[in-house]
């Protein structure tokens, strides 16, 4: 939906904003792809050894229908994807070899590099595919979302070429499908529970709920870091939701419909769950309890019920707060359940126990990798809950608001930190002007993006990780430029935001083409390559 046309002739941007929707998706999708083509797409294999030599090595193993070796992430839906697109490539002439027992004989260097640049080149070819639909799929949610085409496209245009997927377009890494599938459910619940003005809240909504479940859920057995996020998605939809007429016929029958349709997925996936939560004691890295008071802690299922328990008391007061009819409450609980079993359901597919035991103990997971980091300060507190953890938890809060500064932390600053001044400066315009539910919306999704990455400090900055916390900056300063057309519409302040749309842009390219000047001594992952790829011969560089 676009503004009122005023009586001036309507700027380049605004005619442009016209355009039919597909093809502004697809020019967006393509100089995403033109960016990543010109820089960082034929640097040697070797450049981003961790992780693209683990997630091409991992399609091969598939190929030859070989278990899963790496359960860091657990990476499991990522390396269901890679293997599916090796063999399609090679299906079709594209890819010299698409398993493991086809690679040529470690003894023939010239054809071991020319097989491994091909299939991380087709690796990084994969990320060009699902960063332009992670764009796209973004900015068309948010057009419904915000109700304005202009800021939806330029929402599109920020998140294409922010830190998160600049970074994950030119590489191969879980987090690009784990963040992809979080966010966007995130936009699929804020469209469920916010509908359009008017209309009335029907199966359409139910559809868009079990959607954001099953994303939620397919990111979980992608990356377990999802689950920070997925925590918000209660609170988001209170903060955002929107009271609408229900349907009245057949309330109930739906609502029975999708329970037991959500009951017949959710006894199976608790299934997978119990089975994880059972095989803590068999987890491939040795895992440390959370909390060791009296009583066992919180391991076993007790920080896993706080977290059901959690989802279900922000259904309830989402309900209470929006007047939401109890069959439609039902309903949409059911919605929410089943497209989270479904997700996790996927964990069948090729099943593993270690992936099970990872997606069902997500704290004791992530808490080795953080504990391998910050060895001094974690490994001898015996639990994950102790002082050693907030200590650090507190330095990443720090951290973060510091750079918000720029001037008490000026190394790795986001080029996407314009976004955030716009969003906090929006915000208490807002709040000002007496628009102060927009507010505190718009401050809730900042805060939420920097708790993130607070959090993912524990596991050391790395830029990669943005493609969780960008979209959640740039969905704030797109709430707030919604509720002021006028800044769009006026020629020096649409000047000013174009300007800094276009800066993010040019910015967005420091990174990569540094990159192509200083390219790293591939010899310093000799020492986990053997480990995580025992199966193939050492690589030249490592001879």
């Amino acid at each position: 939906m676009m503004p009122a046309p005023s009586a001036a002739r309507p700027s380049l941007f605004d005619r442009v904003a016209v355009a039919p929707w597909w093809l502004l998706c697809a020019g967006l999708a393509a100089a995403m792809a033109l960016s990543v083509l010109l820089v960082g797409f034929r640097l040697p294999y070797w450049v981003h050894s961790d992780q693209d030599l683990v997630m091409a090595y991992h399609g091969l193993l598939f190929g030859d229908g070989l278990p899963q070796e790496y359960f860091d992430h657990p990476g499991y839906g990522y390396f269901l994807v890679i293997d599916l697109w090796y063999r399609l490539l090679h299906a079709v002439g594209l890819l010299p070899v698409a398993s493991l027992s086809a690679l040529p004989p470690g003894s023939d260097v010239a054809a071991t590099e020319a097989v491994w640049q091909s299939l991380v080149q087709a690796g990084r070819a994969l990320s060009i595919l699902l960063t332009a639909a992670f764009a796209v799929s973004y900015a068309t949610l948010l057009r419904g979302l915000v109700e304005d085409r202009r800021v939806a496209l330029l929402a599109g245009i920020l998140l294409a070429f922010g830190v998160g997927l600049t970074a994950q377009g030119r590489q191969m890494r879980t987090d690009l499908l784990s963040a992809g599938f979080v966010v966007l459910g995130l936009l699929l619940v804020l469209r469920a529970v916010r509908p359009a003005a008017g209309k009335l809240c029907g199966g359409a909504s139910l559809l868009q709920l079990a959607l954001g479940g099953l994303l939620v859920g397919l990111a979980m057995v992608t990356k377990v870091q999802a689950v920070f996020l997925a925590m918000g998605l209660p609170v988001a939809a209170i903060l955002f939701g929107r009271r609408a007429e229900a349907v009245p016929e057949k309330g109930w029958g739906v609502a029975a419909l999708v329970g037991l349709l959500a009951v017949a997925a959710a006894v199976p996936a608790f299934g997978l769950i119990q089975a994880g939560l059972a095989g803590w004691g068999r987890a491939v890295y040795p895992y440390t309890p959370v909390g060791s008071w009296p009583g066992g802690g919180l391991s076993g299922g007790g920080y896993q019920s706080i977290v059901a328990g959690w989802v279900l008391v922000g259904i309830l007061v989402h309900a209470a707060v929006h007047r939401v009819p109890a069959a439609r409450v039902v309903a949409g609980a059911a919605a929410v359940l089943l497209g989270l079993a479904v997700g996790l359901l996927a964990l069948d597919i090729r099943w593993n126990e270690q992936n099970a035991i990872a997606v069902a103990n997500f704290v004791e997971h992530m808490f080795v990798f953080s504990s391998w980091r910050h060895g001094a300060e974690l490994q001898g507190q015996g639990n994950v809950v102790g002082q050693g953890t907030l200590g650090l938890l507190l330095a990443g809060i720090g951290r973060t608001l510091a750079i918000r500064t720029i001037v008490l932390h000026p190394d790795n600053i986001p080029q996407t930190i314009v976004v955030e001044w716009f969003a906090l400066a929006g915000a208490v315009v807002l709040w000002r002007r007496g628009e102060r539910l927009a507010a505190v919306q718009a401050l809730f999704l900042l805060l939420v993006a920097w708790g993130l990455e607070s959090l993912f400090s524990l596991r050391g900055f790395q830029r990669a990780y943005a493609a969780y916390t960008d979209p959640l900056a740039i969905l704030s300063a797109a709430w707030v430029l919604a509720r002021m057309p006028g800044l769009l519409e006026g020629k020096k302040p649409r000047r000013w935001i174009l300007g800094g749309v276009a800066l993010v842009v040019v910015a967005a390219h420091a990174w990569p083409v540094i990159e192509t000047r200083k390219l790293p001594n591939p010899a310093t992952h000799c020492e986990w390559i053997p480990i995580y790829m025992p199966k193939v011969a050492p690589f030249p560089f490592c001879r």
